[in-house]
């Protein structure tokens, strides 16, 4: 068996300030041996080179209590730290109680005020409750061990308690932020406005003649009128409010701004040049007129198109699939506020997308929302590919949405759900699909296994795994030599690499073959499952050997950014 499960640091200051008793936690020991004044090491027993640091090698270790060690073990080490699982569902909710006390707490103490919907979508997506069910699952399972029991209780006090305090943060904003139809008619008169090509042929047309350097990026005015206007709108601001935050806005950029050709402003001229001392004096005035009259312009016509713009509406809920979640991005800001409507099912991974120099995991969920919001959602998303998916509606006088419905509405973002396998039952085999489909596999890499001139676990297998040339293919009686050989990889090394996973997904009866993407953390042969983290850096999920067909690499992507998360199986 080989995990990547390394233990959270905790602090005893942190713990205190959240109501953690460490009494329980301190008695978790390990045995930790150093050299002198230097990192803590976990004595390596020599089984496997692989499986060890360099610098545990000889070294004779004491229990130590890991609170007071945890900081300073090394971090090659930091993954073989054993504990028993009982001390070790202690400690991770620990964790998380101290990781939401203090986000809980930093909330707390901001100043009351306006709330808007793009903070909200922030606050919510770090929201102790998405964590509620996986860590009351964790201690819920210890409350009556005679060993950890009593901590097990004590923190699923102290849990509860940060998570009340959460909801209570969430509930605040909700109650401060504008209302749903004030949004959606904010946005929805901007897309009026933005329909007319000549509102952003105008501002480019003003830009093109501003003196820059050649490595400014280009100024889009529309969009910057659009933000500062709808930003004061949404709050309930009045007109004369919204108009000057737009001028402010522009005027940040192109205040004092010099022509560089006068031939690239509009005609006739608006401003007569006989006051003028000379044709530059006379283009930087005209462009001051022209770039303020077009915000004044603007405003206009998002007012106009802000009074013509409908209410919300009696109509019912509708299920709808957003991707791109949490709506945290600039562009997502008027579609912000479907963040307050209630979540069906669970989040599902959308691959990932760029946040600043790096990337970030990018998700999918269902919400089920009034048909005002849907039709909202739908139209502001129009030119963006899938963004928005409306489904059926929800009958009046139900409860919820048909599970069925939002399941299959999240396959359309992500094809393996963890509801597939549960349904399964505890003593499963492949299905004929599967079978069929990994002898296909094995035929078509014999030649290759039988050139290995190691041992099952060489180096060989690894190289070849990572890069596409190997396909590890399950034994269709599990476990068998096919288990043994990938329990022998080195998991320190193989989680560096995006793997292909090709899994039977969907629920028994209408299941298809599906390439996912992503890095592989563990595998237990016991259980016959593989923890696979998809593209993007989302939470693992577990693959059950029963449904698996192969696992191997990408010979052309082999990094984050460069696979999808998910395509056909293609044999």
């Amino acid at each position: 068996m080989w995990r990547d499960r390394e233990l959270p640091v905790l602090r005893e200051r942190e713990l205190t300030a959240a109501g953690v008793d460490v009494g329980p936690l301190r008695q978790i020991t390990v045995v930790l041996g150093r050299m002198g004044g230097g990192k803590w090491h976990v004595p390596a027993d020599g089984s496997q080179w692989r499986s060890h640091c360099r610098h545990a090698e000889g070294l004779t270790g004491s229990p130590r209590a890991l609170l007071d060690a945890c900081e300073q073990v090394c971090r090659h080490c930091c993954a073989v730290v054993g504990v028993e699982p009982g001390q070790e569902a202690l400690w991770r909710a620990a964790a998380e109680v101290v990781a939401a006390d203090g986000r809980v707490r930093g909330l707390e103490e901001q100043e009351a005020g306006p709330r808007s919907w793009e903070g909200y979508a922030r606050v919510l997506w770090e929201a102790a409750r998405h964590r509620d069910a996986g860590v009351r699952g964790r201690l819920e399972a210890w409350t009556g061990d005679p060993s950890v029991g009593a901590g097990a209780r004590q923190m699923l006090q102290a849990w509860s308690a940060v998570v009340e305090r959460s909801e209570a943060v969430l509930a605040g904003w909700r109650a401060a932020a504008p209302a749903a139809g004030s949004a959606t008619s904010v946005s929805g008169a901007c897309d009026v406005v933005a329909a007319d090509g000549n509102v952003q042929r105008e501002g480019m047309q003003l830009a093109a003649a501003v003196l820059k350097s050649r490595w400014a990026e280009p100024f889009e005015a529309w969009a910057t009128i659009r933000r500062a206007w709808s930003g004061v709108r949404d709050q309930g601001g009045q007109q004369d409010a919204a108009r000057t935050a737009a001028m402010r806005a522009v005027e940040a950029v192109w205040g004092g701004a010099r022509v560089r050709d006068v031939t690239a402003l509009p005609e006739p001229a608006l401003v007569a040049g006989a006051r003028f001392t000379s044709p530059a004096q006379w283009a930087d005035a005209e462009f001051e007129h022209r770039w303020q009259q077009y915000v004044l312009d603007c405003c206009d016509k998002l007012e106009e198109a802000l009074q013509a713009a409908p209410g919300e509406g009696g109509d019912g809920r509708q299920l709808m699939l957003v991707t791109g979640w949490p709506l945290t991005r600039r562009q997502d800001a008027e579609l912000a506020y479907l963040a307050q409507y209630e979540q069906y099912g669970p989040t599902v991974p959308f691959g990932s997308r760029r946040a600043g120099y790096g990337i970030e995991p990018d998700h999918a969920v269902v919400l089920a929302v009034p048909g005002f919001a849907a039709r909202h959602a739908a139209d502001h998303t129009g030119g963006e590919q899938r963004q928005i998916v409306l489904g059926p509606g929800i009958l009046a006088g139900t409860a919820g949405p048909d599970e069925r419905d939002v399941l299959m509405l999240l396959r359309g973002a992500y094809p393996y759900l963890s509801a597939d396998a549960a349904g399964d039952g505890p003593w499963a085999r492949p299905t004929a699909m599967v079978t069929t489909a990994r002898a296909v596999r094995r035929v078509a890499q014999e030649r290759r296994q039988s050139a290995y001139s190691g041992s099952d676990d060489s180096l060989e297998v690894y190289n070849d795994l990572v890069v596409g040339k190997y396909s590890w293919v399950p034994d269709d009686d599990h476990p068998g030599p096919a288990a043994a050989v990938l329990e022998k990889q080195p998991v320190h090394w193989l989680k560096d690499w995006v793997l292909c996973l090709d899994i039977e997904c969907g629920p028994r009866g209408e299941t298809a073959l599906y390439r996912l993407y992503g890095t592989v953390t563990s595998y237990e042969p016991d259980t016959g499952h593989v923890v696979f983290v998809p593209t993007g850096g989302h939470p693992a999920i577990a693959g059950p050997v029963h449904r698996i067909v192969a696992l191997t690499g990408d010979r052309q992507r082999r990094r984050e950014g460069q696979v999808p998360a998910h395509e056909p199986y293609d044999g």
